[in-house]
């Protein structure tokens, strides 16, 4: 998977014409392949383990028969989830933005072994044939934005779990819930999620400079962009007693497509500033960000109150929210969030 594509939101998470085209040719070659003879027989309702669960996601329903065994992630934390409810994925998304040398992040490091789960290249298209060699159960995808196209070839490898509503906006509450229902453990994803509740909840007591402070949280360089109000990065720090900048809400209105971040030209970055703006500047050093005239204008970078980042794994931290994200990426950003917020005051 390629994080940059996410993080920078240097590629849209759209796949092009030529995807499609191939994900149409997979699915034949992939039909082609199988005959009467080798199909498995259906699998009989495992009904002690809360199955089958029908799911509804944006292209339609997923029914899982029996509690999958061989379990196969897409995305930026699906794999998160799986492994915060002590399943183990036979394949996941190799990552390329902030790796560990393994090739995971690294709040997946400890648990990730390379001898029960294969990394998949999924940067700029879905490695279909060798997804299917891994015979999987359920393919988890809940955050991923891929389209009707893609979904329809993976779901004739197996009962795929899509995002529910826009690409790439899922909370990570959602997220959670929905594997949870899917590897019929919902009651432990419950207790995962009022866990980092809690322990969201803990923070904003611990730290009332938060409260009502407005917050930008953007990627700035080559090109600008601004997160919505409907992204997971953002969605946490509200969560945190922090609440959106005017600009940002102007912005949303203008959000027809619903997309998690939009362009903004480096000449109307000054109607996004906030209180706290939170700046990735992969591409860019701070020293480079501050120096930029455009940048150095800002209220929030005269101040002090702009949250600067370069370092990539903590940036995919902060992007890719989940259960098993938040509390590794939590101790790394508290310092530099409560500095902004405090200058900002």
């Amino acid at each position: 998977m390629s994080w940059s594509r996410r993080s920078r939101v240097a590629l849209r998470p759209a796949r092009t014409a030529a995807l499609a085209v191939a994900a149409l040719v997979v699915a034949t070659t992939l039909a082609a392949c199988g005959s009467d003879a080798d199909e498995p027989a259906a699998s009989a309702p495992d009904a002690a383990a809360g199955f089958p669960v029908t799911l509804k996601n944006t292209f339609g329903d997923t029914t899982i028969t029996k509690k999958p065994e061989r379990i196969v992630t897409l995305g930026w934390n699906a794999q998160d989830v799986v492994y915060a409810l002590g399943e183990t994925p036979v394949g996941m998304p190799k990552v390329t933005y902030g790796p560990t040398k393994e090739g995971v992040t690294a709040w997946d490091a400890d648990k990730f072994d390379p001898a029960k789960t294969t990394l998949l290249d999924a940067g700029d298209s879905y490695p279909f044939e060798k997804i299917a060699a891994l015979k999987p159960d359920v393919i988890l995808a809940p955050y991923e934005g891929f389209d009707a196209t893609v979904y329809k070839t993976l779901s004739g490898i197996a009962p795929t779990v899509a995002y529910p509503g826009a690409p790439w906006q899922t909370t990570w509450q959602d997220q959670t819930t929905l594997i949870g229902k899917a590897l019929g453990k919902s009651a432990e994803a419950d207790q995962l999620i009022a866990g980092i509740k809690d322990r969201i909840a803990k923070v904003a007591a611990e730290h009332p400079e938060f409260k009502d402070k407005t917050i930008t949280v953007g990627s700035f360089g080559a090109e600008n962009y601004v997160y919505m109000p409907g992204d997971p990065r953002v969605q946490i720090l509200n969560e945190m007693g922090f609440k959106n900048a005017p600009g940002v809400e102007a912005l949303e209105k203008t959000n027809t497509k619903k997309e998690f971040a939009l362009t903004i030209s480096k000449e109307k970055v000054s109607e996004i500033d906030a209180d706290v703006l939170v700046a990735y500047v992969d591409g860019l050093t701070t020293a480079k960000f501050n120096a930029d005239p455009v940048y150095a204008a800002l209220g929030s970078v005269k101040k002090g109150s702009a949250y600067v980042m370069e370092d990539q794994q903590v940036i995919s931290g902060m992007s890719a929210v989940s259960v098993l994200s938040v509390p590794w990426v939590m101790d790394k950003i508290l310092p530099g969030l409560t500095k902004a917020a405090q200058a900002a005051s």
